[in-house]
């Protein structure tokens, strides 16, 4: 019995004293303190910022030491509004969704290039909800994947992208695709939602003011997130954010306050309306998701420059800006994800400082997800989400590109 007890003991010593990882001398960009603190050593246990030691940390013999000096560490990157399923290459084969290769091909261009943790918008769950586990177990190199459930009006059911989404169902009679309209029972398909791994809904077209809050009441009641466009047809902006919902995604949405007839393509002088529309989502800290990515891509299209704008007017009224991209990557044609871009342009064009830029994908994105206490910023006890750079981000934004090498979960992954 005394032997039995010994080696139970024994087991339990190494179970908690394995191998560490060991960043030595690294500058931590401190991005709760908005400062850089230098020559730091981050002690890695299994998946978690064990303790960060001041100076040069040796560790034990067996620990892995990684010499960092003059090297830069941040958070993981977070990309709030991705589309996997429409972003991988399709091929002819393959008419509705792209192939599993494809997808997990971009999924690692993405984490090889600092993302560690994405906000997927809209997706067959069935697909998601498989990748998602996949890249939590680690079977595919992937960042961590947060998916919704869509609603919508039965109008946008005849959509191409329903079908798609639905592939060998009927969209809007599934849990992950849903047409709302008098009849539904509310509870019944937020926990139809829930039960296909959905960590939130999202809100679509043509729902009105009464539809958003019924559904906002009852996805917080069973603890779901709600996510939504910042304008629904027959929803404006104001009544979307009063209702309660997480996030609202589009910047040149919020136009539409102004009217479904006339929305202004540029940003107006006397900009009451907006600035209201601002103060109603700081408020009810709504987080704001511009993708001014997507629409610098629409080369010639106003909603380009106007989209900076109230971006730029959104920030400096104290909105919660996330950085979402709504195109992952198109990982044949660009070395990095597209996040990196969506970060530059807060500074280019929204006036952001370098370290707001950086809040955008870290620690604002984990906020909006509820997943504060693990990811987002750099400390003891969170989960070992991290880029290691060769240059400092606080220096040049572009400098996040300039990628050493990513640490998810406390694995390390270099090209």
């Amino acid at each position: 019995m005394r032997l039995l007890t010994l080696i139970f003991i024994l087991n339990i010593c190494t179970f908690s004293y394995g191998q560490s990882i060991i960043l030595q001398n690294v500058n931590i960009i401190d991005l709760i303190n908005d400062k850089i603190i230098p020559n730091q050593s981050l002690e890695i246990r299994g998946s978690r910022i064990y303790k960060i030691h001041k100076g040069s940390f040796k560790g034990t013999r067996d620990d892995q030491v990684i010499n960092l000096k003059s090297k830069f560490i941040i958070p993981g990157l977070i990309d709030s509004h991705t589309h996997i399923e429409h972003s991988a290459y399709w091929d002819n084969s393959s008419p509705y969704n792209p192939p599993r290769k494809n997808m997990v091909a971009l999924l690692k261009h993405a984490l090889f290039g600092g993302i560690t943790t994405i906000r997927e918008m809209a997706c067959d769950a069935r697909v998601m909800g498989e990748l998602s586990r996949a890249a939590k177990i680690g079977t595919i190199e992937s960042p961590d994947i947060f998916y919704p459930s869509l609603f919508a009006d039965p109008r946008f059911f005849a959509d191409p992208r329903a079908d798609a989404i639905a592939l060998g169902e009927t969209p809007g009679e599934v849990s992950w695709v849903r047409s709302i309209d008098e009849n539904t029972n509310y509870a019944q398909i937020v926990a139809a939602a829930k039960g296909n791994g959905s960590t939130a809904l999202k809100l679509y077209a043509l729902l009105n003011p009464t539809q958003i809050k019924s559904i906002v009441a009852e996805a917080h009641k069973q603890d779901l997130k709600v996510w939504a466009h910042a304008y629904t047809q027959f929803a404006k902006p104001s009544e979307i954010i009063e209702s309660g919902v997480n996030s609202i995604s589009h910047a040149p949405l919020l136009m539409y306050e102004y009217g479904t007839g006339n929305r202004l393509s540029t940003y107006p002088d006397d900009d009451k309306i907006l600035q209201n529309i601002f103060e109603k989502m700081r408020q009810n800290k709504v987080s704001f998701d511009p993708t001014l990515f997507i629409y610098d891509m629409l080369k010639g299209d106003d909603r380009s420059k106007i989209a900076a704008a109230i971006t730029q007017k959104a920030h400096e009224a104290g909105v919660q800006i996330i950085a979402g991209t709504d195109s992952i990557s198109a990982y044949q044609d660009f070395d990095l994800p597209h996040l990196h871009s969506e970060i530059e342009y807060y500074v280019t064009y929204c006036n952001f400082s370098n370290i707001e830029a950086l809040k955008t994908a870290t620690i604002n994105a984990a906020i909006s997800l509820g997943l504060e206490a693990e990811i987002g910023s750099i400390e003891e006890n969170k989960t070992a989400n991290l880029i290691v750079l060769d240059k400092n981000p606080l220096d040049n934004i572009k400098n996040t590109r300039a990628i050493h090498f990513v640490m998810k979960n406390g694995n390390i992954y270099k090209k």
